[in-house]
């Protein structure tokens, strides 16, 4: 693999600074990517001869236009460093810095990657892009099954020491995310926008959650940089890099999920899917995984751990404070979510008693229903079955 910047003796202090501060600025060029701007720092030889070559350089860059060209005439009038500087002090002022690829923070995980981000944008402690990770993505329109079943991956792997990475979106994404936060574990939310706009809105909170408890936000769109449409691509690029391995829990033939599974599978991270039911639209895409042999099966929490070389010490569940059919009811739904009528089959119990303990057991914070006729386990439930 060739690394950009990589293969060289090591430069004076002046002139790498010098080097990262034309990293940033060339990054900045509308359209460059990272494919484009390795190919640059390769052709000349450095992103400050790059940089030096101004707007004729691009034109052995494929694919990019009239706009890339202008846009870099542009931002050369300011000169790298003015440019780096400027980009420095807002970063830092929205509570993030800058990290390039000549810097020694920079991800050691993402140097696998070929061509690796040359700029990235870090808000909280970037620590938690050192230590082992797990990524785990699904659909946004997830159903109960799929987010109880992330909730209680992403819980389960927080507790054993693992970084939960995900891309802070609706569905699984956020699920994981509260899960692993919930467990007091760090966790690494890369965005598909600008760190000072957090996507989606409404997960702003969420994002300040993992940054207080010693997790990161990270993201490859510099701040101040022109909002369009979200780069899921490249966003799910980054989430697999990142991670020693990828867990699709729920997602459909046409999911954003699987681009970050192609990506994982493109640059050799272990790949697992969560079955789901076979006419389940949402989990199409998993299922199909597993068929083809693209990924390998979550059959349960524990086998996962111990796929990726961790353990779970599963213990019995403790019902002790519930009622006789709560428990029953309770134990039912740990084995395999369930309706009301399939609860009522398997635990034997009149529906009117069912249903109580259905109601009961929500009221304990034990139980979700989802479509108000599918019934799940919660994280509290998952964990109440564990103690002794």
């Amino acid at each position: 693999m060739i690394g950009v910047g990589s293969g060289r003796p090591a430069s004076p202090p002046n002139a790498r600074a010098s080097e990262r501060d034309c990293w940033i600025a060339l990054s900045l060029v509308p359209g460059i990517g990272p494919a484009g701007f390795a190919h640059l720092v390769r052709r000349h030889g450095s992103a400050a001869a790059a940089w030096g070559a101004g707007p004729e350089g691009l034109a052995s860059v494929g694919r990019l236009g009239a706009e890339a060209a202008a846009g870099f005439a542009e931002l050369r009038r300011d000169g790298a460093r003015s440019l780096a500087r400027h980009l420095a002090d807002r970063t830092n002022a929205d509570g993030g810095r800058i990290v390039t690829g000549l810097d020694q923070d920079y991800p050691l995980a993402l140097h696998t990657l070929d061509p690796r981000p040359p700029t990235l944008y870090v808000a909280g402690d970037g620590a938690a892009l050192a230590e082992r990770a797990v990524g785990i993505v699904g659909t946004r329109r997830a159903s109960g099954y799929g987010l109880a079943t992330a909730t209680e991956l992403a819980a389960e792997l927080a507790r054993a020491g693992i970084v939960v990475v995900s891309g802070l979106a609706l569905g699984i994404d956020g699920a994981a995310h509260r899960a692993a936060v919930s467990a007091g574990a760090r966790c690494v939310a890369v965005l598909p926008s600008p760190l000072n706009r957090i996507y989606p809105p409404r997960h702003r909170g969420l994002a300040r959650e993992i940054v207080r408890h010693g997790g990161a936000l990270v993201s490859e769109v510099a701040i101040g940089a022109p909002v369009g449409r979200p780069d899921f691509a490249r966003r799910n690029r980054i989430i697999a890099g990142l991670s020693e391995a990828v867990v699709v829990v729920e997602a459909p033939d046409r999911s954003g999920a699987l681009l970050t599974a192609a990506a994982a599978i493109a640059i050799g991270r272990e790949l697992y899917a969560v079955p789901g039911p076979i006419d389940a639209m949402g989990s199409r895409g998993c299922n199909r995984l597993i068929a083809d042999h693209g990924a390998a099966i979550v059959t349960s929490v524990a086998a996962l751990l111990h796929q990726i070389g961790l353990s779970q010490h599963a213990r019995p569940p403790a019902v002790g404070a519930l009622s006789e059919v709560e428990g029953q009811v309770l134990r039912r739904l740990l084995e395999r979510s369930g309706s009301l009528e399939e609860l009522v089959d398997r635990t034997g119990h009149p529906p009117a008693s069912v249903a109580s303990a259905l109601t009961l057991l929500e009221a304990r914070g034990l139980v979700n229903p989802f479509g108000g006729a599918t019934f799940h386990p919660t994280l509290a439930a998952r964990r109440l079955a564990r103690v002794v």
